[in-house]
């Protein structure tokens, strides 16, 4: 094991220092610090050696090359890490390497920055590179993690906590009414663009443009309180999500031995939902085309013709922003029984080829518009969609179509933005009927939770789906009593133990002979008198040469067991319900 020493110091010597003797060689008495110390003399005595604070020690790396390690203040702690090393460099000598450990001195910036050259050679959106970066950055930053020996879990949960709390809200300098956008910017301490693109979103007031252009103080005040506002679950995920991918990438290059990061668990984002995206139904799709078609101004070099079947082709496949931006007419196959669309890795999400088939009614149209197109040139090609402006673009369609962008839910404001038309997209299907396996390969999710999410069920489509239950509730339970009625109804003078209940005949139905009635008159109105001076009935119909109508037999002059059929009671049902007086029959009608 290495010898661990101290280095020593030439000082010169002090006018008045006090020379000792220490086991016959000549030392200077100083105070070092308020104790006294002995030092020893250089051998010309005209000064003295001081030693280092620290040990040292020296030993041969792999290559034969022999170095000074500095070690500790400590002689035990130097000798520890001097034999530590002693086992380091003879394992190299033996060629057992372990990477992590040169990895391990590097800085997690320069970690990061090869994370960032992994993600471009696989090709990953620019924009997600951009993010992922960005969040862990903000993490280690936040944290003062500076070394991959320095990231912790307990640290990272603690400011990602911190992330979600409320803040204070700047106040405004007082006196001002108005601001220009760089006063502004520095203010609120964030950037011109993304104030502007807050403002944007939230659509607030604004006058002049370019060096006129001035805030209203009200705009200011609601941006200070929109920025002072803690981040929402979701946006916590997104940054638990980069320094997942970000520490497994660390694991799997093999520059540190595990995740110290695989505590962190995602938050629930039902609890706090800040953004839902609501779908658009087919009423609302339909109006939405048509003022788009009709429309006379363009966004970003997409005219009210490019923007309908864009929309249109969204609500019809499902596809991405992105994916539509970059489809061109070749990758339309319109002319085959069954047309399809087809779309390259490079512009799926998943990275791998997708041939999703188009409805019938959107293929006709696509045939139309494609009509004389480039090959080779992007159908909604431009900006739009690389500067995230597609939600702008469609909020000003829905306008001019009076669609209301924003509704109220259940759990805030839902928004109709350009990804709320994937969301129609499946929507529409599982209302159609299309099942979830086959919805979930028409979005290309590899999940169907996934998909789940994105085709929503309203309060109507569920009371429609719970009509569709059979009747669950019994049947009315008939009493000895009751059913003996039943089958004495229209029996007279029955004797007992013989109710006239022929075998073989349904109760009720007539086995014997009636009367036969008159032929009722006809708008005019009369009596007819019954055969025992009884009581008489009101004729509601009588025609010429007709003046009676017998009512029928309800004495006991009739022949016993002689069956007789009250009209009014065609069905067992009724007489029971009209018995139990849960049915009132007209005698009259």
């Amino acid at each position: 094991m290495p010898k661990p020493y101290k280095l020593h110091s030439t000082r010169p010597l002090p006018p008045d220092a006090e020379i000792v003797d220490r086991d016959g060689t000549p030392h200077v008495r100083l105070k070092d610090r308020g104790k006294a110390t002995l030092f020893r003399l250089t051998k010309e005595g005209r000064g003295y050696l001081r030693p280092s604070k620290r040990w040292y020690f020296d030993i041969r790396d792999a290559g034969g090359t022999v170095r000074r390690v500095k070690g500790f203040a400590d002689l035990k702690a130097t000798e520890q890490l001097a034999a530590e090393s002693e086992r380091k460099a003879s394992r190299l000598r033996s060629g057992y390497t372990d990477p992590a450990e040169e990895h391990g001195r590097r800085p997690l910036a320069e970690h990061l920055k090869d994370y960032g050259a992994h993600l471009k050679a696989k090709a990953d959106d620019p924009k997600h590179v951009r993010d992922t970066l960005a969040r862990c950055s903000a993490m280690f930053t936040g944290c003062g993690f500076v070394f991959p020996l320095d990231a912790d879990a307990g640290k990272a949960a603690e400011w990602l906590v911190a992330r979600r709390r409320d803040g204070a809200s700047v106040l405004l300098p007082a006196g001002i009414d108005s601001f220009r956008p760089c006063e502004a910017a520095v203010v609120l301490g964030v950037t011109s663009s993304a104030m502007n693109r807050s403002l944007k979103r939230h659509r607030l007031a604004a006058t002049g443009n370019g060096k006129a252009r001035r805030f209203p103080r009200a705009t200011v005040e609601a941006l200070a309180a929109n920025s002072a506002r803690g981040v929402g679950p979701a946006t916590i995920n997104h940054y638990v999500r980069a320094l997942r991918g970000f520490f497994r990438w660390m694991v799997k290059a093999k520059r540190i031995g595990s995740n110290p990061l695989d505590a962190l668990t995602l938050v629930n984002v039902a609890v706090d939902v800040r953004r839902t995206r609501r779908e658009l139904t087919a009423p609302e799709l339909r109006r939405l085309f048509d003022a788009t078609r009709n429309s006379d101004w363009s966004f970003r070099g997409l005219t009210g013709p490019d923007r309908y079947m864009l929309y249109l082709v969204a609500a019809g496949t499902g596809f991405r922003a992105g994916a539509l931006a970059g489809l061109t007419p070749g990758d339309f196959d319109l002319n085959t029984d069954a047309p399809t669309v087809t779309l390259s890795a490079r512009l799926n999400k998943s990275g791998k080829l997708k041939v999703q088939p188009l409805p019938p009614d959107v293929a006709g149209a696509l045939r139309t518009f494609l009509t004389g197109k480039p090959a080779g040139v992007a159908v909604w090609g431009g900006t739009w969609a690389a500067d995230c402006r597609g939600a702008e673009m469609l909020r000003n369609d829905l306008d001019a179509a009076g669609i209301t962008y924003a509704v109220e839910g259940p759990d805030g404001p839902e928004y109709a933005d350009f990804h709320a038309l994937r969301h129609s997209f499946l929507t529409l299907g599982g209302r159609s009927g299309i099942d979830l396996r086959t919805l979930q390969e028409l979005a290309g999710h590899s999940d169907p939770i996934l998909t789940a999410r994105y085709s929503h069920r309203r309060l109507y489509d569920l009371t429609a789906a719970v009509n569709k239950l059979p009747n669950l509730v019994p049947a009315p339970t008939i009493t000895d009593s009751e059913q003996l009625f039943l089958r004495l109804t229209g029996t007279e003078g029955g004797a007992a133990g013989d109710f006239g209940v022929v075998p073989g005949v349904v109760p009720g139905v007539v086995t014997g002979p009636i009367r036969l009635h008159r032929t009722a008159p006809e708008y005019t109105e009369g009596t007819v008198e019954r055969s025992s001076g009884g009581s008489s009935e009101v004729l509601e119909n009588m025609a010429d040469g007709v003046d009676s109508h017998p009512s029928a037999s309800s004495d006991t002059s009739a022949p016993a067991r002689i069956r007789t059929l009250d009209p009014l009671i065609k069905s067992q049902l009724l007489y029971q319900l009209s018995y139990r007086g849960l049915c009132v029959i007209d005698t009259h009608h």
